[in-house]
């Protein structure tokens, strides 16, 4: 791997003079760029990306009429950038700027008449205005990726509609309102269109699509209603699709389940009712329907999916009991939420030595019964919430095997007696970040494993503020973990978690709990009278 800086003055220069390609991408060079990179006669295609470089890109010295491809994308470079940047780069194809500092105002239209050759243009992620007056339909035919994310864009560009060829449009993380034009499902051809990313916008509609090529569809975090666009179904290839985060409403079609090449669904957080397809393919990877008002028991199609790796039905109005068959599911699952729901009945204790077992979110149902000792065999289990349901017995000695826990919560169920744990286990509950006992009937002194493993801090009857117990953070996303113990009058009446601070790079199967977590630190704390 390549370090340091490029001279200002090189004497390579000389010797370049004939080159035609020049790739220094995916390195560790830093420093400001010469301007006798941009001045090679024969140059055609020059990739920086992926390096350290910063400071301002001499644009004013470029001198490369031959020049084909200019990749400076993942950087830190910077400075205000136009359309009057690149009228000599006139047979440029490929221009990729994303996920650096730029800044500046560039209308599309205008930026599209300029370069007629481009084919790929991407400008994500940097401080562009992306501008349209919408009145320009010209765009090169052969136009094949567009890669405009958080560049505040308005509106949907009508030059779309001419770009017949076009394979992968990302227009999210803008401020596009309203209805997408009737039109826009004609872009890219019949089947030209493989990846569209519109999300995190404030789009209200959607037209009639026929992009029937699409693999990759993302919808999550807008404003449109209505019920499930039955021109997805006719997506013969598509296999990720993300709804998140919108109004739409209805039923689920049964269509969805015969989508045989689906790998990831995501329908979570709107106003779907009725009950989950019959049929599911069995290609699914991700299920997440969470935050709907879906009803019925548990579909028995999902225990046939042997491939699922995430499973997210909380948050709905599912009953019945869980079946026993989910046990066949978890060779694969990583992560089951069922939480906020009306299952009724035992846990099934069909547990077995899971490999990638990471997550059981079992919080706000009518469960019964003890917690299944078969969950002792799940060593790679982070997260265990069985809060709010109707569990009784006494505490599983068996938790603080578990060396991976990291979040454990028991908290208003039946569960009584002292709070026992193995002798043997030197190390229990050296991970744990969260612990919710409280709400429950235990009794008894805290075990002194607690104290050595896991940092408290105890005060009879009266809850402590936030201790400053700081750790270093990790890649599981927590930066710093607190605990506060109360006891009164020799009950223990719980161990509440502090607040809990969460990065931005939380795994997946944490985000299930997160909200839970700050709304528990919001209980505790304002009960107290410290918020």
């Amino acid at each position: 791997m390549l370090q340091g800086t490029i001279h200002p003055h090189s004497s390579l220069f000389n010797l370049l003079t004939h080159l035609t390609w020049l790739d220094l991408s995916s390195n560790s060079l830093n420093g400001t760029l010469p301007s006798w990179l941009f001045t090679s006669p024969s140059l055609e295609a020059l990739f920086l990306d992926g390096n350290m470089f910063s400071g301002n890109v001499p644009f004013d010295s470029f001198a490369l009429p031959s020049l084909i491809g200019l990749d400076l994308s993942n950087n830190q470079l910077g400075g205000q950038i136009d359309v009057q940047t690149f009228p000599q780069l006139t047979n440029l194809t490929g221009m990729y700027l994303s996920q650096n500092n730029f800044s500046g105002e560039l209308e599309l239209d205008t930026l599209l008449s300029t370069l007629t050759n481009l084919e790929v243009l991407r400008l994500s992620y940097n401080g562009f205005s992306v501008t349209t007056k919408n009145t320009n339909h010209y765009v090169n035919p052969g136009f094949r990726e567009l890669y405009l994310a958080s560049c505040r864009l308005k509106v949907f560009p009508n030059s779309l509609r001419a770009m017949k060829k076009l394979e992968i449009l990302d227009l999210s993380q803008n401020e596009i309102h309203g209805q997408i034009p009737h039109w826009a499902g004609e872009i890219g051809g019949t089947y030209g269109l493989s990846y569209v990313n519109l999300s995190h916008n404030f789009i209200t509609g959607l037209p009639q699509f026929q992009w029937y090529g699409l693999r990759y569809l993302y919808l999550q975090s807008n404003l449109i209603e209505g019920p499930f666009p039955p021109s997805i179904c006719n997506m013969s290839d598509l296999g990720y699709l993300d709804m998140s985060n919108n109004r739409f409403g209805g039923v689920i079609p049964e269509c969805v389940g015969s989508m045989s090449t689906l790998s990831m669904i995501d329908l979570g957080t709107n106003n779907f009712h009725g009950t989950i397809p019959k049929n599911i393919s069995s290609s699914l990877e991700d299920l997440n329907v969470k935050s709907n008002k879906i009803e019925g028991s548990f579909p028995p199609s999902i225990c046939n999916l042997s491939n699922l790796r995430s499973l997210d039905m909380s948050n709905n109005s599912f009953g019945g009991v869980i079946p026993e068959c989910v046990g066949s599911m978890m060779s694969t699952l990583s992560m089951i939420n069922l939480g906020t729901n009306n299952f009724r009945g035992t846990i099934p204790n069909v547990f077995n030595e899971f490999v990638y077992f990471e997550g059981l979110i079992l919080n706000g149902n009518l469960l019964e019964g003890e917690v299944p000792h078969s969950l002792s065999k799940c060593q790679s289990l982070k997260v265990l919430d069985l809060g709010n349901n109707k569990l009784s017995g006494a505490f599983p000695k068996w938790l603080g095997g578990l060396s991976e826990l990291q979040v454990l919560v028991l908290k208003s169920n039946n569960f009584h007696g002292p709070i026992e744990i193995y002798t043997s286990m030197e190390h229990a509950f050296s991970s744990l970040q969260v612990l919710d006992l409280s709400h429950n009937w235990f009794a008894g002194k805290l075990p002194d494993i607690f104290y050595q493993n896991f940092k408290v801090r105890q005060n009879m009857c009266e809850p402590l503020s936030s201790p400053d117990v700081y750790g270093d953070g990790d890649e599981s996303g927590f930066t710093w973990k607190v605990v506060t113990l109360g006891y009164g009058c020799g009950t223990l009446l719980g161990l509440v978690m502090g607040y809990l601070m969460l990065s931005t790079r939380k795994v997946k199967w944490f985000n299930a709990i997160a909200d839970a977590a700050e709304s528990l630190a919001e209980e505790f704390w304002g009960g107290a009278g410290i918020l």
